[in-house]
């Protein structure tokens, strides 16, 4: 399982959202690229968990969040980019077969 695209992750990432965001059903959140996933309440500390697996599976490697703002990573298209800068790194460091 592995995305091809930035809009593709994009995509698949605001449909998980909207299937599992966590708000308690007051406050009705329009879930778009631009989210923050924090501020808006959509995620908690385990659903953010739980997104940040999804991504995993689906760009193919791990987000490594220590070495960015957490500004950036709240964000649902920052957060996609930064999953797939890391895919394009580790691509780039694996040793050629």
């Amino acid at each position: 399982m592995q995305v091809r695209s930035e809009n593709e992750l994009l995509n698949l990432v605001m449909q998980w959202l909207r299937e599992h965001k966590q708000t308690n059903g007051s406050a009705r959140v329009e879930i778009t690229e631009d989210t923050n996933l924090m501020d808006t309440g959509v995620l908690d500390s385990f659903g953010f968990i739980e997104l940040i697996l999804f991504i995993e599976t689906w760009s193919g490697c791990q987000i490594d969040l220590m070495d960015v703002d957490p500004a950036e990573f709240s964000i649902v298209k920052s957060l996609c980019g930064i999953a797939l800068r890391n895919h394009q790194k580790e691509s780039s460091d694996a040793p050629n077969r």
